[in-house]
């Protein structure tokens, strides 16, 4: 790999893990009524999910969401195991459209933030 094509993918690493941190913050801070949305498999959704959250997994997106009638200004907050899937996401999102997409990023990470005051 090239030095300069390294850098890039460096910035667009760096980039993503930013905008999942400010995504958090967000969440911490509190939003109004956002749709949690799972979107690993359904078979990784029955295994565990965080209480409440709906099962839209990443390949139907962005079509499950306006099936079921969430809105563009509506505010999503994805997430999945890793948090390679809820970036993907987040970009299908709002390239929908959809205005208020937060990253939750890994489950794990997530419910720590939900819990928190």
């Amino acid at each position: 790999m090239t030095g300069a094509r390294l850098s890039a993918l460096l910035f667009t690493v760096s980039s993503l893990w930013v905008q999942a941190a400010d995504d958090l913050v967000k969440i911490q801070q509190g939003l109004g009524s956002p749709f949690i949305v799972e979107v690993r498999s359904e078979g990784e959704y029955a295994s565990s999910a965080i209480d409440g959250a709906l099962n839209h997994p990443l390949q139907g997106l962005p079509g499950t969401l306006l099936d079921m009638g969430v809105e563009l200004d509506e505010e999503v907050i994805v997430y999945c195991r890793s948090g390679r899937r809820s970036a993907q996401a987040k970009t299908l999102l709002k390239e929908a459209g959809f205005q208020l997409v937060f990253d939750g990023g890994p489950m794990t990470q997530l419910e720590r933030a939900l819990e928190q005051p």
